[in-house]
């Protein structure tokens, strides 16, 4: 089964792979580089302001961990066939999920090890330690982890919902304790308080195993749902046909629908705006990123960040909009229409027009709230407008005509 394991996880990273091409892009890439150079920068600007043995650094990185150790599921690959045609397999399938279990704590110690390096200077400003000491509270973070997926893999079985969270308590709270004890002791007691840890739920858990069945209807679902997440993430940059969007009246933004006259240069205006409005793949995109937007511009209080940052995402939205050009082409009819298809092209910019200054407006505000100078609100406000007339007039114009060569 441990070979089976192997022959699925080769498929699936197949299909990963082929999906991570669109979402690693130049342009995205491009915009991390940029947002975590930005952030970079404030974060070490703030660091400077901070006193020695920082009393609330401790218990900040405490929570931090303890957030980022609930990152990564386990990753059965489980299928719905699975439990009619493998469930002759169940008692060979402890090799199967120790296979999974393997697999599945990479992503989660690549995260431990990127975000645990980005609070280590907080934990240098706040003990006083050597940077060095990052090892060992990598090593601690990394088993606690593993004991977390163990629980996790304890409750693909038979078991209840009651037990299940009686057990992820003990890990939180001995999680809590341990990262405690490492930043208010020796970073070498955390790592053995972890040590012990991981050991304890192993042969707890093992033990207990033996004695339950596998539910194969609770691994199947949550497969499912791990999967979803990834293609929700996914769907962010390209089509996914593993997801639906649903569809709703919205009566509520009629009046807007209303507001676009009924003539045929407007037929695919009308057609594009129904479908925003309407449909949840690119409105639900384009409150996200405005959501998210609003909420980092509304805590910044320096100019340049605030720039960076306004400037980033309004491009964030206008680039993940443009798609919606190829909206209606599997619709037969629309070929039909007695309208040229030049006018496709004038109701995408419109439309992604109009959305951008909507964000560009909502970005202001923000803005406005948060930097004490009027003067370099203004100047950002400024740069959003010019930004919104430049990326509808060349750059969208660009980005349809790639799109149809």
């Amino acid at each position: 089964m441990s070979g089976f394991f192997g022959i699925r996880l080769a498929r699936h990273l197949k299909k990963m792979m082929k999906y991570m091409r669109y979402v690693f892009n130049d342009h995205f890439i491009l915009v991390c580089v940029f947002l975590l150079g930005g952030l970079g920068f404030y974060y070490s600007q703030v660091l400077k302001t901070l006193p020695e043995n920082f009393v609330w650094g401790r218990p900040l990185v405490i929570i931090l961990w303890l957030v980022i150790l609930q990152i990564g599921r386990l990753a059965t690959l489980a299928e719905e066939a699975d439990k009619v045609f493998i469930l002759p397999k169940e008692p060979e399938m402890k090799a199967y999920l120790n296979r999974a279990l393997r697999y599945s704590i990479w992503l989660p110690l690549v995260a431990l090890v990127l975000i645990g390096g980005m609070s280590m200077p907080l934990v240098v400003v706040s003990t006083g330690w050597e940077f060095s000491t990052f090892f060992y509270f990598i090593v601690m973070l990394g088993l606690m982890k593993i004991s977390h997926l163990f629980v996790q893999k304890y409750d693909l079985y038979q078991i209840s919902s009651k037990e299940y969270s009686l057990w992820f308590t003990l890990w939180l709270l001995s999680s809590l304790g341990i990262i405690a004890l490492s930043l208010y002791t020796i970073p070498v007691a955390g790592l053995a308080g972890a040590f012990v840890q991981v050991v304890g739920f192993y042969l707890v858990l093992q033990k207990k195993e033996q004695a339950v069945s596998l539910d194969w209807e609770k691994m199947i679902q949550k497969e499912k749902s791990r999967m979803h997440r990834i293609y929700q993430f996914i769907h962010l940059f390209t089509d996914v046909p593993e997801i639906s969007s649903s569809v709703k009246r919205r009566k509520v933004l009629d009046p807007v629908l209303v507001k676009i006259k009924k003539t045929s240069q407007n037929t695919y205006l009308y057609l594009y705006a129904r479908s925003f409005l309407r449909g949840s793949e690119y409105s639900g995109l384009f409150i996200r990123l405005v959501l998210v937007g609003g909420v980092i511009l509304f805590f910044l209080k320096e100019f340049w960040i605030s720039m960076g940052v306004s400037v980033l995402f309004v491009y964030l939205i206008g680039f993940q909009l443009i798609p919606i050009y190829t909206q209606f082409d599997y619709m037969v009819m629309t070929r039909l229409y007695p309208v040229p298809n030049s006018q496709k092209k004038q109701a995408v910019s419109k439309l992604v027009t109009i959305l951008l200054f909507v964000a560009a407006v909502l970005f202001s505000i923000f803005v406005l709230i948060a930097l004490p100078d009027v003067k370099e609100s203004l100047i950002i406000i400024g740069a959003l407008l010019i930004e919104v007339v430049l990326f509808a007039k060349f750059y969208v114009p660009y980005r349809l005509k790639k799109m149809e060569a």
